[in-house]
């Protein structure tokens, strides 16, 4: 099944199936561990799952509690902030598991306290990396990565592990943990990049473990707003710029990769280079798109800080027991998307909540005047007022993008964290034009939202929409950053004309272990999206956010001709793949850091 149809994918990755196997952590002498250990200054710690404090015993061994640690764990095991500062803690639950054999450290989703599983489970390792390396300096990552290449070990890049498609664990491995490395984030002015002539305006610079949350709060006091995640928790340097990075902002102002005008980074190797527009432009190309953990470790990342704007913000959240609601909502929605895009909304939408009962919106522009913002909004904020049980339906001026922004993550930090599978697809514009194509595309989504597997957590829609695409500015994008440039990125060109991120999720209690079970979930999150691929057979995925067991990664996350530089940039810096990720480009899927993933077949 996975591994079968994984070798196909190999194949097609252009990448030799046949490597030597990695070592083990615990084929390495102990005098070695001391010795890597002494030189980083006594920073390289046994990784322990988030919740084993709360557990009395820890890989077959028993132990005492930790009540009062426990405790704390267990009030605020639903803030992703919070949980980011343990090297043990993951985003979703899953991903520190072994979803393959269902060995795990967990406690109930919706119990909270969970005092029961302590007592009636085990806790085991699972996937969480058994050594992990503290990062405090460029040179720490450096020694890492020597440690790791010179022993032949499975090597993982950690930063805050809000990571859905499980990059940041592996079993039997050494991890580098970046998130802590939080040199003072900075502001210049007219800045221009190393080895560069002409000033590309102010910028904000920061270091690895940065989170966009201490990056919104430096911007907003200083009257900016920078592109980047929703989430507090998001490493703005890590997985969510390597991956191309989409914000509410992105339609007006770009991605996070068009607004990044230089990174520093340990490439494999250990040589730490500055990559921008001007020089090093290979790497600058593959660190922006070409996927977390696989061209080097980001130390350093420098992005535009663009003058702060008001924001006109639509809200709707109506309630319907109409079973049709969430299917007029969508025909609703499709019909406006190129409309609303053009004139600079961006933000989500989450139709058919709670059993299609409940429906919400959140754009917002800063192109329209209120006046304006109403006018483009009539057609949705008159269906929800049409609604019987309306909860609010209007468009209001927010003055800073960075209060915005506070209270959507912090509505955001309210929901319960759970384990997760997720699939998506990227919709172009092609898509939304004509009334057969708008037709079919809500027909698609609606049936995506009636049929797909009933979610344990019932305020997470099961589908979700993201209009977080560059629209508006992919228009006037300098000819340095489009294809061919100096500037240019290595996204997937579905990005350029796409109007819509839509994702499908499919939550589940992290209680749920059993392997067959956990491969019938991520079963069905592939298999729900597949009319949405065969509606956009040329269209792409967000990485970050897509399927982990995507049917076409070379073309659905980059396009062939970005994947082929990739490719040749990854063999010159990387030839023995020491930095490599499940479907990363030139991953080999015969390598035991995958052997925890769930058996789907695509």
């Amino acid at each position: 099944m996975f591994w079968q149809t994984t070798f196909t994918l190999l194949i097609a990755l252009g990448v030799s199936p046949v490597r030597a196997a990695r070592a083990s952590l615990q084929s390495v002498s102990q005098s070695k561990w001391d010795s890597f250990n002494q030189s980083v200054s006594g920073r390289v710690y046994d990784g322990e799952p988030f919740l084993a404090p709360c557990y009395n015993t820890y890989n077959g061994q028993l132990k005492m509690p930790d009540y009062e640690e426990c405790t704390l764990l267990q009030s605020n095991r639903s803030q992703s902030v919070f949980i980011s500062d343990y090297f043990g803690g993951y985003e979703n639950a899953n991903w520190g598991s072994c979803q393959a054999s269902g060995d795990s450290c967990v406690l109930g989703t919706l119990l909270n306290p969970d005092l029961a599983s302590p007592v009636t489970r085990k806790c085991s390792q699972g996937s969480v990396p058994p050594k992990y390396l503290e990062v405090q300096s460029v040179e720490d990552v450096q020694k890492g990565l020597k440690f790791a290449r010179d022993n032949n070990l499975n090597l993982v890049i950690k930063n805050t592990g809000h990571d859905y498609k499980g990059r940041s664990s592996a079993p039997d491995s050494l991890a580098l943990w970046t998130h802590l490395y939080q040199p003072p984030i900075q502001l210049h002015k007219n800045y221009i990049p190393a080895g560069c002539s002409s000033p590309v305006g102010d910028v904000v610079t920061f270091g690895a473990g940065q989170q966009f949350q201490g990056i919104y709060e430096f911007a907003q006091e200083r009257n900016y707003r920078v592109v980047g995640g929703t989430s507090n928790s998001v490493g703005a340097a890590g997985g969510w710029i390597t991956g191309g990075g989409h914000s509410i902002l992105t339609n007006e102002l770009g991605l996070g990769v068009d607004n990044v005008q230089q990174l520093k980074a340990v490439l494999p190797n250990g040589t730490y280079v500055t990559a921008n527009r001007c020089q090093n432009q290979d790497i600058f190309f593959a660190l922006r798109g070409g996927g977390g953990s696989t061209f080097g470790v980001v130390m350093e990342m420098t992005t535009l800080a663009h003058p702060e704007k008001p924001i006109q913000l639509a809200e709707v959240i109506f309630a319907s027991m109409d079973k049709e609601s969430a299917k007029n909502f969508l025909d609703i929605l499709v019909s406006n998307a190129d409309k609303w895009a053009s004139e600079g909304w961006g933000g989500y939408i989450s139709p058919g909540l709670l059993g299609s009962q409940v429906s919400n919106l959140l754009l917002g522009t800063s192109m329209l005047n209120q006046s304006a913002a109403e006018a483009s909004m009539k057609p949705v904020l008159d269906f929800a007022r049409q609604q019987g049980t309306i909860g609010i339906a209007n468009v209001t001026t927010i003055s800073t993008y960075g209060a915005l922004i506070k209270a959507i993550a912090g509505a955001a930090e309210m929901q319960p964290l759970a384990s997760m599978a997720m699939s998506s697809r990227i919709i172009r514009r092609e898509s939304f034009l004509g009334e057969a194509n708008q037709q079919k595309l809500s027909s698609i989504l609606n049936d995506i939202l009636t049929t797909s597997q009933k979610s344990l957590l019932p305020d997470i829609s099961p589908l979700f929409i993201s209009v977080t695409s560059p629209t508006v500015y992919s228009k006037t994008m300098p000819k340095s950053d489009q294809p061919g440039g100096p500037g240019a990125a290595s996204v997937t060109p579905a990005w350029r004309d796409g109007l819509w991120h839509v994702i499908h999720l499919s939550p589940f209690d992290s209680l749920i272990t059993e392997p067959n079970i956990v491969n019938g979930i991520w079963q069905s999150a592939h298999d729900t999206l597949n009319p949405l691929r065969q509606f956009t057979p040329n269209s792409g995925a967000y990485q970050n956010e897509a399927d982990t067991f995507e049917t076409d990664p070379i073309g659905t996350f980059w396009g062939q001709e970005n994947y082929n530089r990739l490719l040749r940039i990854k063999k010159q810096i990387d030839p023995t793949n020491l930095l490599t990720v499940h479907q990363g480009v030139g991953w080999d899927h015969t390598e035991d850091r995958y052997q925890c993933y769930p058996d789907v077949s695509v």
